[in-house]
């Protein structure tokens, strides 16, 4: 970073940013890095635009004297002022609208409000609010109470900022310090759940791998990170000789699955699957395997897949719903098709599935207590009981480990929430058939999933790729196997 005289500007950006990740917001502040810019924070710039147009619409009837912000704006009592760029101490804000408080007791006082291109109310748009309530408080002398988020469904949030600014002074005095100090190197990597979102994501990752950085593992915290880091371990192998095999007394108390990083590193680093506790599954001539397609923060469902295996045969069926109304016909074609196959197992990955499903029976009274009888989540057999050679036992990750495959190369959740929206904004039925893909490959994997797990079950004792965690084989060499196989017959001439 190039030494100024004069701070640099902290931009809202930059906070929100390192609320995300550290690392991400000295890319952003202290050096010309801009990564490349997923998909899906594009759309949602697309949506907060048309959102933000729609918005200036509606508040142009409403409001009697609007007009575009300019500096010293705030002492002129206009009812709104739009497209806010302000600063103050080094910090800039930004917001779609300044909306003037309570006449009366503020007549010129006035409380943020952004138009947001989702459809709930994100931690990063609260944080954006801060920042822009934390710069209006220095310049008109009274922070403002509250904040406004306009979601993509046209509702207006009202956000409490005054607990968030505290939150805000602390990032800002982190940030500042890189002005004071000008460090050369960023903050390490640490992959975290931003990171899908992160236009630096493939850059991070690689210098991850590189190092073997403990961050590598999925569900490995920063708080996990620093504890390992305090007895000297910082990589992925060095943590995989950690583990020590403890064999359990014959009362050995039953306890929950707990996953165990260490076993996890000691599967990477020997290329094995180490099992815990062996898979439980009864296997049915038929069988269902089930995966939804939703947009979380709309809570709708718009796509249900069922994959049918009936003896040696495969069928995978699609249910769709074009718009929200649609979701109780396609609820209870999914109903009626289930209930063809009454004794058949519904296989499902993770608990998204049943809370839907849950969620769909409340909503519309449908019958579906046969269903969520039958829902088996395939996680519950592999969280803390199989460890796979993998850093995450997310199903794509799992899945491509077994053998399946995706058509898409890009193929994922968040993915999926793209080509769901450009569907609607184009009805291009090209994006429908690569939804309805995905899922079908989704479905196949969990198949794929079912019949490793049956297998594991079965042959974990004869195949030399497979571990017990507890208790290791003991594996010989073919003299020591000889030597073992003599013993045992002399053994067995004394007993008689």
């Amino acid at each position: 970073m190039p030494r100024t005289n004069e701070p640099k500007v902290i931009r809202h950006e930059i906070v929100t940013a390192y609320s995300q990740c550290p690392r991400k917001a000295f890319l952003l502040h202290c050096t010309a890095e801009r990564g490349a810019p997923k998909e899906y924070e594009r759309l949602l710039e697309e949506r907060s635009r048309a959102n933000r147009i729609s918005y200036l619409a509606k508040l142009q009837q409403t409001k009697t004297a609007i007009c575009s912000y300019k500096n010293g704006a705030l002492s002129s009592g206009v009812d709104a002022l739009t497209e806010a760029d302000f600063e103050t101490a080094n910090v800039e804000a930004h917001c779609d609208v300044l909306v003037r408080a309570d006449q009366c007791k503020h007549p010129h006082v006035y409380e943020p409000t952004i138009v947001a291109g989702t459809y709930r109310v994100e931690e990063e748009q609260t944080l954006k609010l801060a920042v822009a309530g934390y710069v209006l408080e220095h310049l008109q002398g009274t922070s403002p109470a509250v904040g406004y988020v306009v979601t993509f469904d046209g509702e207006c949030h009202r956000i409490n900022l005054r607990p968030l600014f505290k939150t805000v002074g602390s990032i800002l005095e982190h940030i500042k310090e890189w002005s004071a100090q000008h460090p050369t190197q960023p903050p390490p990597v640490i992959l975290n759940k931003h990171c899908p979102y992160c236009p630096f994501e493939s850059v991070c990752r690689q210098q991850a791998e590189a190092t073997d950085d403990l961050s590598l593992l999925d569900r490995m915290t920063p708080k996990a990170i620093r504890r390992y880091h305090d007895k000297g371990i910082f990589t992925v192998k060095q943590l995989s000789f950690l583990f020590k095999p403890r064999r359990r007394g014959r009362r050995a108390r039953i306890q929950p699955p707990h996953f165990n990083f260490e076993i996890q590193a000691l599967a990477i680093r020997t290329g094995k699957i180490y099992v815990e506790t062996l898979p439980e599954i009864q296997r049915c001539d038929t069988e269902l395997f089930l995966d939804i397609e939703g947009v979380p923060d709309q809570q709708f469902s718009y796509l249900i897949g069922l994959l049918v295996r009936d003896r040696q045969t495969i069928t995978h069926h699609a249910f769709w719903s074009d718009a929200m109304v649609d979701e109780e016909s396609m609820c209870t074609m999914f109903v009626k098709k289930a209930k063809e196959y009454p004794d058949a197992p519904i296989y499902h990955y993770g608990s998204y599935e049943a809370r839907v499903i849950g969620s769909l029976a409340k909503r519309f009274g449908a019958d579906m207590t046969c269903i969520a009888k039958r829902l088996v989540n395939l996680n519950s057999q592999v969280y803390g009981k199989i460890y796979f050679p993998i850093r995450s036992n997310s199903l794509k990750v799992l899945g491509k480990f077994l053998g399946a495959s995706w058509t898409a190369p890009d193929a994922s959740g968040l993915q999926s929430l793209v080509w769901r929206y450009r569907w609607e904004m184009s009805g291009d039925p090209a994006y429908k058939q690569q939804l309805i893909s995905y899922n079908a490959e989704d479905c196949r994997a969990l198949h794929i999933l079912t019949e490793e797990l049956t297998r594991l079950r079965t042959n974990a004792d004869s195949e030399s790729n497979v571990d017990y965690v507890d208790h290791p084989k003991q594996n010989a060499t073919s003299v020591g196997t000889e030597l073992h196989t003599a013993l045992d017959h002399c053994t067995s001439l004394r007993q008689l």
